[in-house]
């Protein structure tokens, strides 16, 4: 529950900056200020433990100058997951590491936070995804690679043969079969934290990877609130619904540009029924596995392996 509800008069369990923060059981209150109105943001099944690891985890490693920045938030990421399976990825994402890691930056290395996240955000999802479905994957023979480089994109490309008609920035993790030694690529995963940064930039990619038969998901954590005076920051995303869809609904479920589109945003709202491209819109929820995603992944790698064993 996030909005304009009443101010805590207590002390704070936690405090940097203008943000405080009250830990009530599985319940955790931040209390900031943004465009200088009071906001409260309160976060169902985070525990005070947790959150407080997530700052601890910043510090450490913005505190040592050769860590990566992308290091920072996807260990703290993954850290606050693992303890808050239950919680909303998407929020945890949003308001426990994004707003701890402006709040600490600047206390370990000059830079703009907001610009700094912008810039290692993205890296650290894709990472995160590797890890977090790299275990069950490997037990079947699949391989998820996280193409942090511009050489590693521009080779998974290559390997489906789409060079030449798609930029090398359009493809974010590369999905393989493993057989004898031998690794075969079948799917890309085109990953965002927020389906506002140019979702359709990955369109043109997504289309000519489907019809060279190769499987091309969306993943999102569909994170988008809005602050105030118009805003209340409560993180709803930006899919919309089957009823009202938004233009990045619409990309899934009428353009088929994905083969679907999977959320770890618990409010984000997934496909209904049928849909006009027959591409859907699903929920997943990222700290309790196997997910949708996983299951999905295996099936389509089931797929690949019978086609290539079938040809000469």
């Amino acid at each position: 529950m996030v909005g304009a509800l009443e101010i805590v008069q207590s002390p704070p369990q936690y405090a940097r900056g203008n943000l405080k923060v009250y830990i009530f059981g599985g319940l955790t209150r931040l209390e900031t200020i943004v465009n200088r109105i009071p906001v409260v943001i309160e976060l169902d099944q985070v525990n005070e433990g947790a959150y407080v690891e997530v700052g601890a985890t910043l510090s450490r490693i913005l505190a040592d100058p050769q860590a990566k920045n992308r290091l920072a938030i996807k260990t703290a990421f993954l850290d606050v997951l693992r303890a808050c399976p239950s919680a909303n990825a998407s929020d945890l994402w949003h308001h426990v590491v994004y707003r701890q890691y402006c709040q600490i930056l600047p206390l370990h290395r000059h830079q703009d936070p907001g610009q700094s996240w912008v810039r290692a955000s993205g890296d650290a999802l894709e990472s995160v995804l590797e890890d977090v479905y790299r275990p069950a994957l490997n037990a079947v023979g699949i391989e998820i690679i996280a193409l942090i480089s511009r050489a590693d994109k521009t080779d998974a490309l290559a390997e489906m043969g789409l060079t030449e008609s798609v930029g090398n920035s359009k493809l974010d993790v590369a999905l393989y079969i493993q057989e004898n030694g031998v690794r075969t690529i079948f799917g890309g995963v085109h990953v965002k934290a927020s389906l506002a940064e140019r979702v359709s930039d990955d369109v043109p990619a997504s289309r000519a990877m489907m019809e060279r038969g190769f499987w091309s998901p969306l993943w999102t954590l569909d994170v988008k609130s809005f602050p105030p005076p118009n805003g209340d920051l409560i993180n709803r995303g930006e899919l919309g619904s089957s009823t009202m869809p938004s233009d990045k609904r619409r990309y899934v479920e009428y353009h088929g540009a994905f083969d679907n589109c999977y959320t770890a945003n618990s409010r984000s709202k997934p496909s209904v029924g049928e849909t006009p491209s027959g591409k859907q819109v699903l929920s997943i929820s990222l700290g309790i596995q196997p997910d949708r995603f996983l299951h999905d992944a295996i099936a389509h790698a089931t797929i690949a392996r019978s086609q290539k064993s079938r040809r000469p």
